[in-house]
């Protein structure tokens, strides 16, 4: 490819994120929002987001329809869609959250937008940015804004090499055994799917989460005391997520899990940490009516054990559509998204993002505090993101309107706190 005006067709899961936010009213956007430590004006993060613009292509990207999907990568900072917003006090992270999905992106123009939030000294507090999750996920934007960070360390003299057009993620894994075979569910798939609260088509749904931080100290004594069960912290999540999802009105006792992961590491070398775009693949985990879930360390311990066979079988991440995907197919897939359905056709969502100490950086200039996925495509009944920083330890729980209902999603978040809590008091 040359270097300029990149162009490829998109992989399978990138056409799968882009038909669902197109057929969900948004469903599927990340929605990020990062606290701005020092001092800066709107023109100059302006320039720093330009600059940093023309590293990496996704950022210039916009989708192509055809026959196929195409990245086209020709669009220019300045094409961007852009708001400075004045505040009048504290910014309300949900309530911008639901306007900023609604407000939507069109990918056939950008795979983001930027708004600016003002304070009363005329400096930016805040910075939203939705993406589409196709371009970026929510490891690529933490690591646009540590890469941000060392462009205002040293405007001047900043230099960084433009990334490539890295090929769609699933093209970096050869054995079939990655690939989910495409079959008409059985018994008891069904088993697993959880009724709605109140069902509804897509364009009358509202995507919604709530936003809840841990203290680091407590979750490094969690973690500490996970060692001595061998658990790592995404299974002690997802046990502590089924323990919480017992107060919803709508539980049963088959449960699913889906924990997407990053699959980089699975990659060898080929796509570097610093690099942009989708590269998760999903990894699920089921739990049925005759397994124990009173004792969260013995669940956790039984979840960890099924992820070490699945990686040790190779069998730790699944893609929902083959390399050569028919885009008819996926968009007949999506399609389904859109209608009034009885049940959730997912489990609960756990991406445990991780740490931001991973990418090598301690950020002076932002803070990401939010990054958050919109669930209008309703395919779970709540969504839990969490990653820590060097400050906080952050649990977001997103969910779909009416399909689950506020007061159960507040609940479910108490109790999830408070298990956490627990664990503490316990160590």
């Amino acid at each position: 490819m040359s270097s300029e005006n990149l162009s490829r067709v998109l992989g399978a899961q990138e056409a799968i994120f882009t038909e669902l936010a197109r057929r969900t009213c948004g469903g599927t956007l990340v929605i990020s929002f990062i606290k701005v430590l020092t001092p800066l004006s709107v023109e100059q993060l302006k320039s720093g987001f330009a600059s940093i613009h023309k590293i990496y292509p996704l950022l210039q990207a916009r989708v192509e329809s055809g026959e196929q999907l195409r990245w086209r990568c020709d669009v220019s900072f300045d094409s961007i869609p852009f708001e400075a917003v004045k505040l009048d006090g504290p910014l309300d992270f949900e309530e911008e959250f639901t306007r900023r999905g609604e407000v939507g992106l069109d990918v056939e123009k950008c795979t983001y937008t930027l708004s600016f939030y003002i304070n009363s000294q005329n400096k930016v507090d805040w910075i939203s940015l939705v993406s589409s999750h196709a371009a970026l996920d929510g490891r690529s934007v933490m690591t646009l804004f540590c890469v941000l960070d060392i462009y205002f360390r040293e405007p001047e003299t900043f230099r960084l090499g433009r990334q490539p057009l890295y090929e769609a993620v699933e093209s970096y894994f050869r054995s079939s055994k990655y690939f989910a075979r495409q079959e008409s569910c059985n018994a008891k798939d069904d088993l697993f799917k959880w009724p709605v609260e109140e069902s509804a088509f897509a364009a009358e749904r509202e995507g919604h989460a709530i936003y809840r931080q841990f203290p680091m100290e407590d979750l490094s004594s969690i973690v500490k005391q996970g060692k001595s069960y061998k658990v790592r912290p995404s299974a002690l999540f997802c046990a502590v997520a089924i323990k919480a999802s017992k107060i919803l009105p709508n539980h049963r006792d088959w449960i699913k899990i889906l924990l997407p992961l990053d699959v980089r590491d699975l990659c060898g070398s080929e796509i570097g940490l610093s690099a942009v775009g989708a590269f998760s693949a999903v990894t699920t985990l089921e739990v049925i009516p005759n397994i124990d879930t009173s004792n969260i360390w013995q669940l956790a311990r039984y979840l960890q054990v099924e992820l070490d066979r699945q990686a040790a079988e190779g069998e730790s991440c699944k893609f929902a559509f083959p390399k050569n995907y028919i885009l008819g197919d996926i968009i007949g897939w999506a399609q389904e998204y859109e209608n009034n359905k009885p049940v959730f056709s997912e489990g609960l969502c756990i991406s445990n993002v991780g740490s931001m100490k991973a990418l090598g950086t301690h950020m002076k200039s932002f803070e990401i505090v939010t990054a958050i996925p919109f669930q209008t495509h309703g395919a779970h009944p709540i969504s839990l993101l969490t990653y820590s920083t060097i400050r906080n330890s952050v649990f977001i729980f997103s969910y779909c309107s009416p399909l689950t209902k506020k007061d159960n999603v507040l609940n479910f978040a108490e109790k999830f706190i408070n298990t956490l809590r627990d664990l503490v008091k316990n160590t």
